[in-house]
């Protein structure tokens, strides 16, 4: 098949994304990358510096879906997918297929049902990465049937290639002593973690934009670091107690990728009931699971992990394990490409 894939993350020359996991595979794979976006404003702030990036991708995939015969288009998120699904939508193109992965109806596009049912028009399959979205999306989005897929999201292995105690901040990390992590910059809320934390003996470090701890106080014990770049927050991952996942109230995926991330460093993650944490951290076995904006709960999950490091390192075994089994880039790659082919020869008939 020729494939053309839009994503946001650079591809360097010979990389082929998800197909770097099929290795039989010898697909043709394009890419077309939306490079420049910024996530620094929340809500309707993505309008100036977010949205813009995917627009013009979307645009640049629509004429050239229409100048090379591709057999398959896969985009890497709504935010890829959506633009150039409405103009498919708008204009009437059918062919080729488009499948959009990792989609949730979230931010400025929720506030637009009828025009995100427009765009939806056009797209062959939506992938979900949790079972409730399947029945939620098709009755908001007035999809038919097996137009989404629930497929187990999967993430990157550091295990195969990550050295610990090598890396630059090393003795930083060493310095610092024990402590827990959180991170990530969607639907987050550091403000009840915050107030669980504060007054205790919990050291924790966070890697989030500067809007995510806007509009409330940090407790000495609670240390912002910026947004870090991956290979220094991998190091933070690595050294830290355990992982935080505190999410707002949502029904939709969210914090899937962060949680994942902890469990392939063999992380025991303390994490706010939603969709993505319900689906991949089993309450008692790899973490524990709070409800939103229960300050006391998440103040006895944490001081629960702190206190007792060695349930921590249980949970945190079990969570590798988990991972290994079920959530590394090879299991989603199968999975995504089961559903290409579905798609693809339900197109030829």
């Amino acid at each position: 098949m020729k494939i053309l894939c839009l994503i946001d993350n650079a591809v360097k020359p010979g990389d082929r994304w998800l197909w770097n996991y099929l290795p039989s595979n010898n697909d043709e794979v394009d890419f077309l990358v939306a490079s420049g976006a910024v996530d620094r404003f929340k809500k309707w702030g993505k309008l100036l510096t977010y949205y813009p990036t995917f627009m013009r991708a979307g645009l640049q995939a629509f004429f050239k879906t229409r100048k090379t015969p591709y057999d398959v288009v896969v985009a890497w998120g709504g935010q890829n997918g959506f633009t150039y699904a409405l103009l498919r939508s708008i204009f009437g193109q059918k062919t080729p297929p488009l499948i959009i992965l990792s989609f949730n109806l979230q931010g400025v596009l929720s506030h637009f049902l009828g025009l995100a049912r427009l765009g939806m028009r056009s797209v062959s399959r939506l992938v979900v990465f949790t079972p409730s979205e399947v029945e939620k999306y098709q009755q908001l989005l007035s999809l038919p049937p097996g137009a989404i897929s629930y497929c187990p999201h999967g993430w990157y292995d550091p295990m195969r290639w990550y050295v610990p105690k090598e890396t630059p901040n090393a003795q930083d990390l060493a310095r610092a002593g024990k402590f827990i992590f959180t991170s990530g910059r969607s639907y987050r809320d550091y403000e009840t973690l915050a107030r669980a934390v504060e007054g205790t003996e919990v050291c924790v470090k966070v890697s989030s934009r500067p809007f995510n701890l806007a509009g409330f106080n940090l407790p000495q014990n609670m240390e912002p670091m910026g947004w870090l770049d991956y290979r220094v927050a991998q190091d933070y991952m690595y050294e830290a107690n355990f992982y935080v996942v505190p999410l707002q109230t949502i029904t939709f995926a969210g914090g899937d990728s962060s949680l994942l991330a902890a469990m392939s460093y063999g992380k025991a993650a303390v994490a706010t009931r939603a969709p993505s944490t319900e689906t991949y951290l089993e309450h008692g076995q790899t973490g524990l699971l709070v409800e939103p904006g229960d300050v006391e709960g998440m103040q006895q999950a944490i001081l629960h992990l702190w206190r007792n490091p060695d349930e921590a390192i249980r949970m945190g075994k079990e969570a590798r394990r988990r991972f290994e089994e079920n959530h590394t880039m090879d299991k989603l790659a199968e999975r995504v490409y089961d559903v290409v082919l579905e798609v693809y020869h339900a197109q030829r008939g």
